[in-house]
């Protein structure tokens, strides 16, 4: 990771993390893909309910900080593995401009790879959609397969909204 003695790596609830999660999504995706409010509410609603019932011994919250200012996150949330598919649910994994390329994320999904292995016998998902080809290949590179892609508006505008899961094997 570069910068690396700038950067510190929390877990849990911070002041701010809501907004910060919801401002980095909303700036990276209205200027990359032309999402807007309708992503900017889901985002700060579902991340607010998160936080709300947030329960570390099943859920896990990583904040990137540097200079003091939340600049990245992952969350893993438990509460919707239930619902439809097996594992964690892997949620708002966003660098700020500053942080992304800078290995922060990897960090940051090894954590959650190893936490999952601890917990949900190593299983995640998450959703996306095409396009985002180094999110891709992060993915990929962490075991992760492409299960799923059908063409929605989850996020607001028409895109190829990808199912993703990470089922390690025995």
């Amino acid at each position: 990771m570069t910068d690396g003695a700038d950067l510190q790596i929390v877990e849990g609830y911070r002041p701010g993390a809501v907004a910060a999660i919801t401002a980095h999504h909303i700036h990276y995706y209205t200027r990359e893909w032309g999402f807007g409010l309708p992503f900017e509410t889901k985002v700060a609603t579902e991340c607010a309910t998160y936080f709300n019932r947030y329960d570390d011994r099943v859920d896990r919250a990583w904040l990137v900080i540097r200079d003091d200012t939340i600049e990245g996150s992952l969350i893993l949330d438990h509460d919707k593995a239930g619902e439809a598919y097996d594992g964690l649910h892997l949620r708002w994994f966003i660098m700020s401009d500053r942080l992304r390329g800078s290995g922060a994320g990897r960090v940051l999904m090894k954590r959650a790879v190893e936490f999952a292995g601890e917990t949900s016998g190593g299983k995640l998902w998450l959703t996306t959609f095409r396009g985002l080809g180094a999110a891709r290949q992060l993915y990929e590179d962490f075991g992760f397969h492409l299960a799923g892609e059908v063409e929605g508006e989850t996020w607001g505008r028409t895109v190829h909204e990808q199912l993703w899961v990470r089922s390690p094997h025995p």
